[in-house]
């Protein structure tokens, strides 16, 4: 796990001990229980974010974060304040952290990792919204990220699938 320092201030202030499938909004569960797939590219995604046609994608890292990326649902939290924060943050969490484990399905050898973004817009930068994102570490591609400091504006989380399950979050 690795994240920025703005999100590593976020996480401690959130708490994500406990975290669970159960909260995944229904949506997401279905992307998650639909499983993944590796397309004639290479690029391992979720099999229900998949579109037709595909592309035209400059790299197979441009592949994955583009079909896999999606907004989390908010329209039930409040629109603002520190419960908002928590349950985005937590739900996002439980999203990638349910989906690396599915990923576990493919037998691949590729390291695969969840991005959690948090910042603010609107029209006057003052609404908290929250995206995720999955890409694999592709021999020879540049990263989805290289440096997540360099994300300023936006707190930012990777989670790998590395053995052990990503539900508990600990900040650095």
């Amino acid at each position: 796990m690795d994240m920025n320092r703005s999100m590593a201030r976020l996480l401690g202030r959130v708490d994500t001990k406990n975290i669970t499938p159960d909260e995944v909004p229904p949506a997401f569960l279905r992307v998650v229980e639909g499983g993944w797939e590796v397309t004639p590219g290479g690029a391992h995604v979720l099999s229900v974010l998949k579109s037709a046609p595909p592309g035209p994608f400059s790299d197979v890292v441009h592949e994955e974060y583009t079909v896999n990326g999606r907004g989390m649902t908010d329209h039930d939290l409040p629109a603002s304040g520190e419960d908002r924060e928590r349950r985005l943050l937590r739900r996002c969490v439980a999203y990638a952290g349910s989906a690396l484990l599915r990923a576990d399905a493919l037998g691949s050898a590729l390291e695969i990792s969840a991005y959690i973004s948090l910042s603010y817009g609107g029209p006057d930068d003052d609404h908290l919204t929250a995206n995720v994102t999955f890409c694999g570490a592709h021999p020879g591609v540049l990263p989805y990220v290289a440096d997540l400091e360099a994300f300023a504006t936006e707190s930012l989380l990777r989670l790998r699938r590395t053995g052990e399950p990503p539900w508990s979050v600990r900040p650095l």
